[in-house]
């Protein structure tokens, strides 16, 4: 066990904060003034504390009561903390002592109540509870088992237990036994109350033995048997309340974070934060008393109603009855509180006289208001850490010190950190690893920052150095940067495979209608007619037929020995047997022959044969009217995107329009 009971005596004289035999009050019984033994000394050095323990009930009401201190005092304590870094080459050593800082135990939030203690008190007293099982053994038969497991069987009586064995019904003191075994779950920081701990310090050597003094409350639980606290008592302690003694902590198990204090008066305590400003709390409260006062009597106005003469020789007093007038006055009001708008008439003027009211004028306000900044500033923090608005520049001497206060303060977590790892490892016979804060900074500074990356874009300083001023490691970067990368490229990869596919398929449905496209303007361009049907003229070939007229229309024919007459199949690449009579001739040597027939009938014929082409296919009724009007000109042969016409010029005049060409 990692305590030891031993005998206490207080150390240290009980007028350690007081000035001695200066501490005087009225001098004689007959005087009410105070008699100053100084100076330097007022009303509130009189008030001061006497001991040490004096100061911590001082500490501890005005971090209660006083909002200023409170605020400050959580902010100093909060604000500094960062969360828990543990380095190690092994990933599953450094799993394992992450889960317990952060799972386990929740260190940050220990931190931050240790700070509590830091800042209100000066000192944080923190120690280890291990587990451990009660076990209680008949003197008797040596029958031994748990206490929790047999609670019926025993009591707790005189400071000692009494057991009822199960085994041989034996009713007698039982020996207690501690069992402590490993469960890092079970594994608890203790912070220990600065009330109930003596200091007894070396000043020759800087030792310090600490003493516990269990408190009355606790004392009181132990005496009276309750179960549920004895179970959990280790038995040192329990030993240390039969014999009226104190518990001597284990060096080993016990950390002591004190704040920085004078040689004179170390003591083995540290200076609280709110030593410095006990007498402007004082008088601040001193301020808000006279404010209550000023606020329950002068705040307030008394009104005083009376009757009044209406001229300087009358006089109501004489002439009215003052009880009646009274009464109907409190009636008259009674009335206009019931109803606002109600209008009084009354027999004289009423006059009205009020006595206070000036409590605003009276108010302490703005002398309150700066008691409150010379206590903010008393505890070393600016105004604007405590109220807002507080901006980081890198000559602010200000900042820079209360950088420093916090660097120091997270250079002792750091140190309990290391101890409780230390005593946890030990325990568990786990691997020690390096433990670590994240990096505190008071603000963002953006210059800095900037500089930095002038600095690494100049290829003077690392991207590690860099990332390590931003509180980011490069390792763990380049991780995420490799994975997010790899995650990238597979979503790149599924959007280039989807806009394949897309193109695909509307390549495929483009192929299918132009091929619809096709298949229907060659059932537009075409409909052959064998020889000797209706409609087609006699003795033409079934080669040269481009296209079936309606019935009763003529058919266009291409002339024979031109161009035109070439087999479509030829085109194609296909034999000339295998072509002919299959293949459509081109849409624009069919408009030619279309063209060239049409010309020679009258225009009412010609207009029909154009609606017929028209109801076939529009684009090549287009087709046709175009060189049907170039026909007309003189310019048949020219087809729109055919080469320069080299047939020989017509050595016959063209028809009259009124003339039919036989």
């Amino acid at each position: 066990m990692s305590f030891v009971s031993g005998s206490f005596t207080s150390p240290g004289s009980p007028g350690r904060f007081a000035a001695g035999s200066t501490r005087g009050r009225i001098q004689g019984s007959g005087q009410s003034a105070l008699n100053y033994p100084s100076p330097f000394f007022d009303v509130a050095h009189t008030y001061l504390p006497t001991s040490v323990k004096q100061l911590f009930k001082f500490c501890r009401y005005y971090f209660m009561t006083n909002p200023l201190i409170n605020a400050i005092v959580f902010k100093m304590s909060e604000y500094p903390v960062t969360d828990v870094v543990i380095d190690h080459d092994d990933p599953e050593v450094v799993k394992k002592w992450t889960e317990y800082f952060h799972e386990t135990i929740r260190f940050r939030s220990f931190q931050i109540e240790c700070g509590l203690d830091y800042n209100c008190y000066g000192n944080a007293p923190v120690s280890l509870s291990f587990p451990f099982q009660k076990y209680l053994t008949c003197r008797a038969c040596g029958f031994s088992e748990q206490a929790r497991k047999i609670r019926s069987n025993w009591v707790y009586t005189s400071n000692d237990f009494r057991l009822n064995c199960p085994k041989c019904n034996h009713v007698g003191p039982a020996v207690p036994k501690d069992w402590y075994y490993r469960d890092a779950s079970a594994i608890r920081p203790v912070r220990w109350n600065v009330e109930d701990i003596e200091i007894n310090y070396n000043d020759i050597s800087g030792d310090s033995t600490h003493f516990y003094n269990i408190p009355p409350p606790l004392r009181a639980d132990i005496t009276l048997g309750k179960k549920d606290v004895v179970e959990s008592m280790p038995q040192i302690f329990l030993q240390a309340i039969r014999q009226s003694k104190g518990v001597i902590f284990s060096k080993a198990n016990f950390f002591h974070m004190k704040r920085a204090t004078l040689a004179w008066n170390d003591r083995g305590w540290g200076t609280p934060l709110i030593l410095p400003v006990l007498k402007d709390a004082f008088y601040l409260q001193l301020m808000k008393k006279a404010q209550e006062a000023i606020l329950l009597e002068h705040i307030v106005p008394l009104r005083v109603l009376f009757p009044q003469a209406a001229s300087g020789s009358t006089d109501p007093f004489t002439t009215v009855n003052l009880i009646d007038w009274r009464d109907q006055v409190a009636e008259e009001i009674g009335r206009w509180r019931h109803d606002n708008n109600y209008i009084p008439i009354m027999p004289l003027p009423l006059g009205n006289q009020s006595i206070g009211g000036d409590g605003k004028a009276l108010l302490l306000s703005g002398e309150m208001q700066m008691l409150g900044e010379q206590i903010i500033m008393g505890m070393g923090v600016p105004r604007e850490f405590l109220q807002g608005g507080l901006s980081y520049a890198g000559t602010n001497v200000s900042m820079r010190m209360l950088e420093n206060a916090f660097l120091s303060y997270i250079g002792r977590q750091r140190q309990m950190a290391n101890w409780l790892m230390n005593m946890v490892a030990h325990f568990m016979g786990w691997p020690k690893a390096t433990i670590r804060f994240k990096p505190f900074k008071m603000a963002d500074d953006l210059q800095r920052k900037s500089y930095l990356f002038q600095l690494n874009t100049a290829q003077k300083i690392s991207d590690t150095t860099l990332l390590a001023d931003a509180d980011l490691n490069q390792k763990d970067e380049n991780e995420i940067m490799r994975r997010e990368m790899a995650e990238r490229q597979a979503v790149s990869k599924k959007q280039q495979i989807a806009m394949a596919e897309i193109q695909g398929e509307s390549q495929v449905i483009m192929m299918k209608m132009q091929q619809k496209a096709q298949e229907a303007m060659m059932q537009a361009q075409q409909t052959p007619n064998a020889p000797g049907e209706p409609g087609g003229p006699e003795g033409m070939p079934a080669e040269q037929m481009a296209g079936a007229a309606p019935p009763g229309q003529m058919q266009p024919s291409v002339p024979a020995g031109s161009e035109s007459s070439l087999n479509a199949g030829q085109d194609l690449g296909m034999p000339p047997e295998e072509g002919a009579g299959q293949m459509p001739v081109d849409l624009v040597q069919l408009a030619e022959g279309y063209a060239g027939q049409l010309a020679e009938l009258p225009p009412d014929q010609q207009a029909q044969g154009i609606q017929a082409i028209y109801a076939q296919s529009e684009e090549l009724g287009q087709l046709v009217e175009q060189f049907l009007t170039m026909v007309q000109k003189g310019q048949a042969g020219q087809a729109l995107s055919s080469g320069v016409d080299d047939r020989p010029l017509p050595d016959k005049l063209p028809a009259r329009r009124d003339t039919q060409l036989v």
